[in-house]
């Protein structure tokens, strides 16, 4: 068999093993596509993590998404495991991709050495780590979940010093998110967040935000100061979905109308290809699931 139908008969695989919800006849707004946790590095598999096995899985995803007309792929961060030249083949796979992708900060992004660590925002084209748009009547945040973290920061500097405290804070509190991979938004970002929600609201839009670092479940991987979001996000009905990865396990809650949903990290997928589209609608969003991803409607409040 050629390379070209082998590869044709895994991504026919792949959704055969996962067929997609019964839908109606109407069409969607746009949609978009997303990934997370590539975590490429050129190192053996360890445990369930294919390292260097997860850039096939990341070219497969891409031929899958190519095969939709989508508005713009996200990344939800984790493109590499570690060492900054690692960014170099995950990027030049997505270069292939017909959409768009932007990129979200991951703890796993900025393992690199202290003085290549102000690189990164450059290599991910995401200068401040967070930043919002607008498309139809749907406002889209991407949060920096590395603002307050120990990876984000060169040791010994003030932001370096700051999560440590928080981290000592929370140890002692006995807080399950306490651990030196995860991160947080500081308060410059919390209050631009809260602007920018506040005028979606006003504008009567509804609001889906990305972080790499998920605010619900409080399962030990949430964002260090996740309770502080998840009241600014309490306070502004508009917002409809907070999508993130960091658990490569996945996971799926909804809190208040909203909902979180972390999707599967693709390091560590048994599939080809994995991944999802988001069909975009008025009073909804539906994932169309790419390998193990499951397909899932989420309706708004």
């Amino acid at each position: 068999m050629s390379y070209s139908l082998t590869i044709l008969f895994m991504l026919s695989a792949c959704f055969t093993a996962y067929p997609a919800f019964t839908q109606t006849n109407d069409l969607p707004l746009f949609s978009f596509g997303v990934i997370t946790d590539v975590q490429y590095a050129d190192k053996d598999q360890a445990g369930l993590r294919n390292y260097r096995g997860t850039l096939r899985t990341l070219e497969n995803t891409i031929n899958v998404l190519n095969g939709y007309e989508l508005s713009f792929t996200v990344n939800l961060g984790d493109l590499i495991d570690e060492d900054i030249d690692s960014f170099a083949k995950p990027l030049a796979l997505l270069q292939a991709s017909k959409s768009p992708v932007y990129h979200v900060f991951g703890n796993h992004d900025f393992s690199v050495t202290d003085a290549e660590k102000r690189k990164v925002p450059g290599i991910l084209d995401n200068p401040r780590g967070y930043f919002s748009w607008q498309q139809g009547p749907i406002q889209f945040v991407v949060l920096n979940g590395m603002d307050v973290s120990l990876d984000g920061h060169e040791k010994g500097s003030k932001g370096y010093r700051h999560a440590e405290a928080l981290l000592l804070s929370l140890e002692q509190s006995g807080a399950n998110n306490a651990k030196p991979w995860n991160g947080g938004l500081g308060k410059k970002q919390m209050s631009w967040l809260q602007k920018v929600l506040k005028s979606g609201e006003q504008e009567g839009l509804k609001t889906v935000l990305f972080c790499h670092y998920p605010a619900l479940p409080e399962n030990g991987l949430q964002l260090l100061n996740h309770g502080e979001v998840l009241r600014i996000i309490a306070d502004f009905p508009g917002v409809v979905a907070y999508f993130s990865g960091h658990h490569h396990g996945g996971n799926y809650v909804v809190e208040d109308g909203v909902h979180h949903l972390t999707f599967y990290g693709m390091v560590e997928s048994p599939t080809d290809a994995l991944g999802a589209v988001v069909d975009v609608y008025p009073d909804r969003l539906f994932l169309r699931g790419i390998g193990k991803q499951e397909d899932r409607e989420l309706v708004f409040r």
